[in-house]
């Protein structure tokens, strides 16, 4: 008898193991890069910077790096992360008056704008302050005008840079002044650059080349002030295809220097620190602008959705578990628009491997669904990812593609596998228990010929 049960565990065991479940088309991309993949990407140029990245805006790609997860001071390029949180959480037309911490809490020397003890500024008057002048000044007032103190908005900007991903960042105060317990590091610094780079305000910002704030309740004459960054405005480190960036220095941080550039569909986001400054042939503009010029070069930008045209013959191939949704007149699958990969000027888009990752969504709304993804791999990279969207509409061939069938009383939307896995087992394991109490019934006092079912 106990072998008998064994046996029919093991079976049940090892039919679990060999019955194929509904096909998923999903697969972890690999972030893990071989030296045969190194071979497959351009090698990027020498810069004098102790630490750097390079970043494609749109996909966060990192084209090049060098120490790029070790802790730095980043000095006033933490202003990015304060002007990114004010834009996510005021109102351009809000108004800042500035306490008395905010005006006398600041370094002999450090940069600032001469705010006076209870003048009033609006919000965007303050961003525009912060990130062309870097006052510090203003950076505090932003700081308690949003969480009442600079200590409370730290725990913002920390819980902010983790939710972009920063993997060593921790920061104590929105100017960026030293503190032995605010740092950050260069791939950091460019998760956060490439998020404020998505707020179009922001870029409206960081692009201003001079700003004037008008008269206010503490002083009579304009306030006008240029851009810091040496690689906007007319200086001898200007560069064509600069979009915007922010400056840092202190002593302990060194030379720091957040940029984004455009090129074409290209966008890019650069990040030196502790570079030698401005005076030293070899510093922060001339290792910004070699990067620049060697990812401009080296690297091609496709975009998804003109390359991945869904059509009913490549459906089986891309959209394989809706491929049935091909059978309307007008495919209710597409990708994501806007969506794109860059990669080597060597490779083409057919050599990006391509994993598809499908998210139920029982509920579907009018218009366009997410339910799922596609995810591009090259050379051991996710060089870009795109959605794929299902379009609900009232034609009646759509209507009918995507309506639920019942099956077994679990709702199953046309086109998707359902899992048979766990029913096939359960039906198995039933066969053979009632096979296992047959034989126990016969065996019981001997073999007998007739049963005994009470």
């Amino acid at each position: 008898m106990k072998r008998f049960f064994v046996l029919c565990l093991s079976a049940v065991l090892l039919l679990s193991n060999t019955i194929p479940a509904a096909a998923t088309e999903t697969s972890e991309p690999t972030s893990q890069t071989t030296e045969a993949d190194k071979d497959l990407w351009p090698k990027g140029p020498s810069v004098n910077a102790k630490a750097a990245v390079l970043m494609d805006a749109s996909t966060g790609l990192v084209l090049y790096e060098k120490n790029a997860h070790k802790k730095e001071y980043p000095a006033s390029t933490t202003k990015i992360l304060t002007t990114l949180l004010a834009l996510e959480n005021c109102s351009l037309k809000e108004t800042v008056t500035f306490s008395h911490n905010a005006v006398f809490n600041l370094e002999v020397g450090s940069s600032h704008i001469g705010i006076d003890e209870g003048e009033k500024l609006t919000v965007e008057q303050c961003l525009y302050a912060i990130m062309l002048a870097s006052a510090n000044e203003v950076s505090t007032g932003i700081a308690e005008h949003i969480s009442g103190s600079v200590e409370e908005f730290a725990k913002l900007m920390n819980a902010r840079a983790k939710e972009l991903g920063c993997l060593n960042t921790h920061f104590a105060n929105a100017n960026g002044l030293h503190n032995d317990e605010h740092y950050t590091s260069a791939y950091d610094m460019a998760l956060i650059g490439r998020a404020a780079m998505q707020n179009p305000t922001f870029r409206k910002i960081t692009a201003t080349k001079r700003y004037t704030i008008s008269p206010t309740n503490k002083h009579e004459n304009e306030n006008v002030f240029p851009n810091h960054h040496k690689m906007l405005i007319d200086s001898p480190f200007q560069y064509e295809y600069c979009i915007g960036g922010k400056t840092g220095y202190t002593s302990k941080a060194g030379n720091t220097l957040v940029t984004f550039a455009k090129k074409g569909n290209v966008t890019l986001v650069c990040v030196v620190m502790r570079a030698n400054g401005p005076t030293s042939p070899e510093n922060e503009y001339t290792d910004t602008t070699k990067l620049f010029e060697w990812g401009f070069e080296n690297f091609t930008q496709y975009n998804i959705d003109s390359e991945e045209t869904v059509t009913e013959e490549n459906a089986a191939t891309l959209f394989t578990r809706y491929s049935p949704l091909f059978d309307s007149d007008v495919s209710p699958l597409k990708m994501g628009s806007n969506a794109t990969i860059l990669l080597p000027k060597s490779a083409d888009f057919a050599d990006a491997k391509r994993e598809i990752t499908f998210q139920p969504n029982s509920e579907l709304k009018e218009g366009d669904n997410i339910i799922g993804s596609v995810t591009y791999t090259y050379g051991g990279k996710t060089v870009g990812s795109c959605d794929i969207l299902f379009t609900k509409a009232e034609s009646p061939a759509l209507a009918a593609a995507e309506a639920p069938k019942e099956v077994d009383n679990k709702t199953v939307r046309t086109g998707e596998k359902w899992n048979l896995k766990p029913l096939i087992i359960l039906v198995i394991f039933l066969i053979l228990g009632a096979g296992g109490y047959l034989y126990w019934k016969l065996n019981r006092k001997g073999r007998r010929k007739t049963f005994d079912f009470r």
